[in-house]
């Protein structure tokens, strides 16, 4: 099984905290988690992504996230998205986000995980700053479920032990988690608006 080597928090997260300031596809999005599901992930790598991320208008009324690693300032949010042909509206606001790259056992895949909810980033903190926890991530499984709709939609997440125990469950999900790793996978990416899956070369 994988050793871990490094914390999966940031420095910046442990130290300050998150509250300053879909199932399918490439991305588990928390909003397509319906009410009464539960979603399983284990967690990969020995890296996480947190910074600020607030929504802008672009071209052809298509919203587009901008992503900074510190806290922006309004000017440094109107010139990201003056660069992008963008439009910054008077509520444009920066929020806290955590990006993890997971495993989702019931779709079966590598997926980013990145939200900006305080009520799944309070408890993860939580689990992921315990000294068992955070010294074999791997070993444990955390579940998503969600109670309520649109803005009265609130999140839970436990932890239980990972399936990836088993050594046939944990030779799958590092078979994949490898192939993605040899295909330039990058939180990193999230920060210039790419996708993780397609890094720049």
């Amino acid at each position: 099984m994988a050793t871990r080597l490094m914390p999966l928090l940031s420095k910046n997260i442990k130290e300050n905290g998150f509250a300053k300031g879909s199932a399918g596809g490439s991305y588990l999005n928390p909003s397509s988690i319906a009410e009464g599901d539960k979603v399983r992930i284990t967690m990969l790598g020995d890296d996480s992504l947190d910074g600020y991320q607030c929504w802008v208008d672009g071209p052809e009324n298509k919203r587009i996230a901008l992503r900074f690693k510190d806290e922006p300032s309004q000017s440094d949010i109107e010139e990201r998205a003056s660069e992008l042909n963008a439009t910054v509206n008077n509520d444009t606001a920066a929020r806290r986000f955590m990006a993890f790259a997971v495993w989702n056992y019931d779709a079966e895949k590598v997926q980013v995980f990145q939200f900006t909810q305080a009520s799944i980033a309070t408890p993860l903190i939580g689990y992921l700053s315990d000294d068992e926890v955070e010294a074999e991530t791997h070993l444990y499984d955390f579940t998503l479920t969600a109670t309520g709709q649109g803005k009265d939609k609130r999140y839970t997440v436990g932890l239980m032990p990972g399936r990836r125990r088993k050594a046939d469950q944990d030779k799958k999900v590092e078979a994949a988690w490898e192939e993605v790793k040899s295909e330039g996978f990058s939180l990193d990416v999230l920060l210039a608006g790419g996708d993780p899956f397609k890094p720049p070369f």
